[in-house]
């Protein structure tokens, strides 16, 4: 399967468009290097044996550079660029060895493309520059090593060996400048995101609250209602709505404190007596994946519905807190309780409450006996 970069939408199209610049100069490096030395008037092929297999070892080390870059969709870690470097460099030196007294008299040209190219890929793979340049280092180190052994060090030393710092610098440059407008560009889409989504709901709260909610009330109020459990009902759902209209309901889906207040207070509204304790998870701050809050959430709700039609009992406790690298969940109540080693474990067990938390990749336990109570407690990562 192949990965794509992180970040919204923008930053991915950046990282890659850099991963396939990295790519395609990988690849134009190799091929100048193998025109050089085989195309080219050098004659090296020719003159020193075992020149062949440093370049293929060359391209075996350019291959998994670009098909990690491939497979990534994103510049290669820096870790391996950094690698990738040290392997260049001293596989430079090695090939000046090899080649002896032939560049004796024309010089290192035959790596110095190759180098180069290669400086473009570091300056692009590091978030610093002072860190691309170190890792640049290996490759100005032997090249200056490839000119004294040459014996054209004055001449050519300095001018190209700045030139690997000044190639790996100006790639930084433009890929930190495009990384950075793409931040922006992502974070400014987020923030039109978000007050649509604030406008819409302006919107829908003032038709909630101009024609629902004052019917709800006035229901109530004005004694339309005559029986008393329907008429509690429908003033606590009244309460609920006007508390959406202003904004007190967390409707991101990513706040599980929330979404458990909100399980709880539709359970008090159809008749359990329910006492939450989230302190330990609010005081945590705790923000998962809305699909994570909405796994949990459920099996929160179908575990007190389990409570209000099974347990005989009026009463549960929930209580959520965070231990461990977990979010955790607990539903207690004093009620008959059952034995869970023979009981068929249906759709309400397996499926809604045990199923939802491990599709989230968490874990449920459920604990209980004959006049013992139950408790149901849930545990996600954070």
């Amino acid at each position: 399967m192949t990965r794509v970069a992180p970040g919204g939408e923008a930053r991915r199209r950046i990282e890659t468009a850099l991963a396939w610049t990295v790519i395609l100069f990988r690849a134009g490096a190799f091929a100048e290097v193998i025109a050089l030395n085989y195309v080219g008037d050098s004659g090296l092929r020719r003159q020193v044996p075992g020149f062949a297999p440093a370049l293929a070892l060359l391209g075996v080390e350019s291959a998994i550079v670009v098909a990690l870059a491939w497979r990534r969709r994103r510049v290669p870690p820096a870790w391996l660029i950094t690698a990738d470097a040290l392997l260049t460099a001293a596989t430079a030196m090695a090939m000046t060895l090899v080649a002896g007294t032939a560049i004796k008299d024309s010089g290192p040209d035959f790596m110095l493309p190759y180098m180069l190219l290669v400086s473009i890929g570091i300056g692009m793979a590091f978030r610093t520059l002072p860190a691309a340049l170190a890792a640049t280092l290996p490759l100005v180190v032997a090249y200056l090593y490839m000119q004294a052994w040459s014996g054209f060090f004055w001449l050519g030393a300095v001018p190209h060996g700045i030139g690997f710092w000044v190639d790996s610098g100006i790639a930084w440059f433009i890929a930190a400048l495009l990384r950075r407008n793409a931040t922006e560009l992502d974070e400014t889409r987020e923030q039109v995101a978000r007050l649509a989504a604030e406008q819409e709901r302006t919107r829908n709260g003032r038709v909630l609250h101009d024609r629902v909610l004052q019917t709800m009330e006035a229901l109530v109020r004005d004694g339309w209602l005559a029986d008393e459990r329907v008429r509690g009902h429908v003033a606590a759902e009244a309460r609920w709505l006007r508390g959406y209209v202003r904004g007190d309901h967390d409707s991101s889906g990513s706040n599980l404190t929330a979404a458990l207040e909100e399980v709880v207070e539709q359970a008090i509204r159809a008749g359990l007596a329910v006492d939450l304790n989230a302190a330990g998870l609010r005081a945590a701050g705790a923000v998962l994946p809305v699909e994570t809050v909405e796994a949990v959430s459920g099996a929160v709700r179908e575990a007190l519905t389990n409570v209000r039609k099974h347990a005989g009992t009026g009463h549960a406790v929930v209580r959520a807190r965070v231990h461990d690298g977990h979010a955790v969940v607990g539903v207690l109540d004093h009620g008959v309780g059952f034995d869970p080693a023979g009981v068929r474990r249906g759709v309400g067990l397996s499926g809604s409450i045990e199923g939802r938390v491990a599709d989230a990749g968490g874990s449920a336990r459920v604990e209980s006996g004959p006049g013992e109570g139950t408790l149901v407690e849930l545990r996600v990562p954070l």
